[in-house]
């Protein structure tokens, strides 16, 4: 293989990846594609946490409700769900 070739070889991997950054780029900054990132305010995820290898666990808000939900490979789970609380230092009226 000589010199000429391995460049050419080279620029189109860097034009490949790329149009892949870019690609990527543009379905982040143009989509939602992010967890946690909603474009209405009643359906967010929370927080997201490991449960093991293959599972995790999520605390998702809709509305006033929260849910705790294991997500696994095949089947999604309903652990628990309660009603939102509201900050505690507001309700009872103290200030910082």
């Amino acid at each position: 293989m000589d010199t000429v070739t391995a460049m050419r070889a080279l620029a189109a991997l860097v034009l490949v990846l790329g149009l892949i950054g870019g690609l990527y780029w543009g379905l982040r900054r143009f989509t939602s594609l992010t967890p946690g990132v909603s474009d209405s305010g009643e359906l967010r995820v929370k927080s997201w946490r490991p449960f093991d290898s293959r599972k995790k666990l999520a605390v998702v808000q809709w509305g006033d409700e929260e849910f705790l939900i294991l997500t696994g490979q095949t089947q999604d789970t309903l652990i628990s769900s309660r009603k939102v609380q509201g900050d505690v230092s507001a309700e009872s009226g103290e200030e910082n």
